[in-house]
């Protein structure tokens, strides 16, 4: 096979320190394959491969068991285990200074792999080694081949003409957790999503809908050669109901409700959940027959749900600032660069918001947060971080891979990112004012903002579709209409609940709306905020909107914000050719 393009070097570059500590974790034996494989690969090289020795290497895996139901209208769809390791190998060649990362190809290999994505499942040492040996192997050979086509990128026109280090340093940290393995009534379970999607039996106007709870209950190792050994609980739990109807006019009305906890057994009681449900089937029906809305210009209340899903894409997606790679002559590049990443010291926010990450949190007034983690995927514990403060931009959140005006990581490598670097993301976002009113109040500057304005109505945004529920081809009309508008390059999720406010208070449900321009520049023309906040949980998967069902990873995370007022924002009613309403008419169901 392969062996022999594996020879023991007698040294490696002498300004790498490679420490792997015993731990507490010795009789795991999936950490005791690899520190021994750390241990020996350290010593290994290419055949061939020059004077690019390795200098850091990182093993993470996570080992996951699932447990998945789906049900429709109280019937099972499927009800699934699954039991599986996902591995993670990281071979760096250069130095911290210089490596493999940031060209287009990065982690790319031509060549032969003979390592799988099937991982071993019981702890069989021999095994496990052996899948080691083979994604060290391959992830060696893989930066080898990056690192000469960046060499190759640097020596055009194209290069960068500021240096950044590629990789910064971490303290080891050493922490292996206890584990335990959670039993739940599985048949419990499963009855209790069966009823759940029941519920929408009651409503002939929701033409389609499904219930869904997946348990994973999961332990993430990562092992590096800086010293770090952790061993952690990774968990998640999410039930997750989508109803679909449609207008007369051919209008397709989706929306989606997800409740999730990072432990099963914090998930709300059945009761809890039914009335969720119960409330995203009536949202449907009134949706399915309230008018069309029409364009739009004047003032809008976001009610703090709808304002912490505002602020979670529009300002949560933007505070990471992702390094764009080099490229090769002629050869495009797919990157989406943070709409923040020239505004550090610049005013985004009106002076009496302020905005902190902390994602060491665990509760905020009793209610736990989603977005609590002890190790982001660099083994990086997360810092609390003030991004922005009397509404200038202060800080970004990071990882390792250094930026413009920061060196270090604070903790926030929470999705696989591109071009051999991790993604930054949100953990828990907290905004907050020190001048507010109470959101009662709000409605009533909303009604004034109206007369003042001569407007015949504003808006009041109670809920969005965020994570987006709508499919994959609703979003990339909804991302071809925010490009043709001018806007952000990141579309906003639409509202789904969205009502005209009238001088006199009265609220008439509107239905078909979505927001043009709307950007991080937005967010300075916050008039008022209420005291009142909402805690807002939803899992970022990486995709664009957090598209429910779509993204390879979950990330989850909480937003807390209050309501927000602006004086002008713009929507807009699409043009997009309706689809025609079922000619059959459905079956009648009775319910039980």
């Amino acid at each position: 096979m392969i062996r022999h393009l594996l020879a023991i070097a007698a040294a490696l570059a002498a300004s790498a320190v490679f420490l792997i500590p015993q731990t507490a974790g010795d009789d795991d034996t999936l950490l005791r394959a690899m520190r021994d494989e750390l241990a020996r690969s350290r010593q290994l090289r290419v055949v061939g491969g020059g004077d690019d020795l390795p200098y850091f290497f990182s093993y993470t895996i996570t080992d996951s068991e699932t447990f998945d139901v789906s049900a429709s209208l109280g019937a099972p769809i499927a009800v699934a285990h699954n039991h599986f390791r996902a591995p993670n190998i990281e071979v760096r060649v250069g130095s911290y200074d210089f490596d493999h990362t940031g060209h287009i190809f990065s982690g790319f290999y031509s060549g032969s792999r003979y390592d799988t994505d099937s991982w071993p499942l019981d702890d069989n040492y021999t095994a496990l080694r052996e899948s080691l040996w083979l994604g060290t192997d391959r992830a060696y050979k893989a930066a080898l081949e990056s690192i000469a086509r960046k060499r190759a990128a640097l020596n055009s026109a194209a290069a960068p003409s500021e240096k950044i280090a590629d990789f910064s340093q971490a303290p080891p940290v050493t922490s292996v957790a206890k584990l335990a393995r959670k039993k739940i009534d599985e048949a419990a379970w499963t009855s209790r999503i069966e009823k759940l999607s029941a519920i929408f039996n009651a409503y002939p106007e929701i033409l389609s809908s499904g219930a869904d709870f997946q348990l994973i209950g999961g332990t993430t190792y990562l092992a590096n050669s800086e010293g770090t050994m952790i061993r952690y609980p990774d968990n998640l739990a999410t039930v997750y109901a989508r109803a679909e109807g449609q207008a007369s006019d051919g209008m397709v009305l989706s929306e989606a409700v997800t409740i999730q906890s990072l432990e099963v057994e914090n998930l709300p009681p059945e009761a809890e959940m039914r009335k969720a449900f119960t409330a995203l089937a009536e949202d449907i029906r009134a949706r399915v027959r309230a008018p069309a809305g029409e364009s739009f210009s004047g003032p809008v209340l976001f009610e703090p749900q709808a304002a912490a899903q505002l602020f979670a894409q529009v300002m949560g997606d933007n505070l990471r600032v992702p390094r764009k790679p080099l490229a090769e002559p002629g050869r495009p590049v797919n990157f989406t660069p943070s709409e923040l990443e020239t505004r550090i010291g610049s005013r985004v926010l009106p002076e009496w918001i302020d905005v902190v990450d902390d994602s060491t949190q665990t509760s905020f007034q009793g209610k736990l947060l989603a977005g609590y983690y002890p190790f982001d995927l660099e083994g990086v514990a997360p810092k609390p971080v003030s991004v922005v403060e009397k509404g200038v931009l202060r800080n970004f959140l990071t990882t390792r891979q250094p930026v413009k005006g920061s060196t270090g990581s604070n903790g926030h490598a929470r999705l696989p990112g591109p071009y051999g670097a991790r993604t930054a993301a949100i953990g828990n976002l907290f905004v907050k004012t020190s001048q507010s009113t109470p959101l009662a109040e709000m409605k009533t500057k909303l009604m004034e903002l109206i007369k003042d304005r001569g407007k015949p109505y504003g808006m009041l945004v109670r809920k969005l579709d965020y994570p987006f529920a709508a499919g994959a081809s609703a979003l990339q009309t909804l991302a071809q209409s925010s490009a043709q508008a001018g806007g952000s390059v990141r579309p906003v999720s639409p509202p789904v609940l969205i009502y005209r406010v009238y001088p006199d208070g009265r609220e008439e449900l509107v239905r078909g709306l979505r927001f043009r321009g709307v950007s991080t520049r937005s967010l300075r023309d916050i008039l008022a905020a209420s005291r009142e906040t909402a805690l807002f949980d939803y899992v970022n998967n990486a995709a664009p909107l957090a598209m429910l069902g779509a993204g390879g990873f979950l990330s989850p995370s909480s937003v807390v914000a209050p309501a927000v007022l602006f004086e002008e924002m713009e929507l807009e009613r699409p043009q997009d050719q309706l689809p025609k309403p079922a000619i059959v008419p459905p079956p009648t169901i009775k319910t039980q």
